[in-house]
C-alpha cells in the first residue's frame, strides 16, 4: 500500500456520518468556536507522536495494550482492552444509527433495515476484500465526505 491511501484512510476513520452530521449541525447552532477543536488535534498530535513513537519503537511494541501490559500487569492491559471494546460497541452503534436516520428521512427506509443494510455491506466488503478494499473504501467515502462538504 502506498502512503497516500494508508494516509486518507487513517483520517476517513475519524470521520463518521457524526462527525458529518453532528459537526455541521453544531456549527450551525452554536457558531464556529468548535473549529478549536480540530485546531487542538492539529497541536497535539505531533508532539504526541514525538513522545511515544520512541518509546513504543524502542521497546518493539506495536500497541498501547502490549505497552500497558508491560509497564502494570496484564491485568491492566485487560481492562484496557474490555473498555475499548465496550466503548467501540457502543460508538459504532451510534455510528450506524446516525446515517439510519438520514436515509430514513430521504428515503422512507425503515431506520431498523438501514441499520442491517449499511452493517451487512460494511461486513462483507471488509471480510471479502480485507485490508485493501478497506483502504480504498475508505479513500472513496473521502473523497464524497469531502465532496458533501465543499458542495454546500
Amino acid at each position: 500500500m502506498s502512503t497516500l491511501p494508508v494516509a486518507v484512510s487513517l483520517m476517513a476513520s475519524f470521520m463518521s456520518a457524526i462527525t458529518l452530521l453532528g459537526v455541521s449541525a453544531e456549527t450551525y447552532y452554536y457558531g464556529m468556536q468548535f473549529i478549536v477543536i480540530n485546531i487542538s488535534y492539529g497541536i497535539a498530535t505531533p508532539i504526541a507522536s514525538r513522545l511515544y513513537l520512541p518509546v513504543f519503537f524502542g521497546l518493539q511494541k506495536t500497541s498501547t495494550y502490549e505497552y500497558l501490559e508491560l509497564r502494570f500487569g496484564p491485568h491492566i492491559r485487560m481492562l484496557a482492552s474490555l473498555t475499548y471494546t465496550l466503548q467501540m460497541v457502543l460508538y459504532n452503534g451510534i455510528v450506524l444509527y446516525a446515517p439510519a436516520i438520514v436515509l430514513e428521512a430521504v428515503t422512507g427506509l425503515d431506520r431498523l433495515i438501514s441499520i442491517l443494510v449499511v452493517g451487512l455491506v460494511c461486513t462483507f466488503y471488509s471480510t471479502l476484500g480485507g485490508m485493501k478494499a478497506v483502504l480504498f473504501t475508505d479513500l472513496l467515502q473521502s473523497l464524497l465526505m469531502f465532496g458533501a462538504v465543499f458542495s454546500v
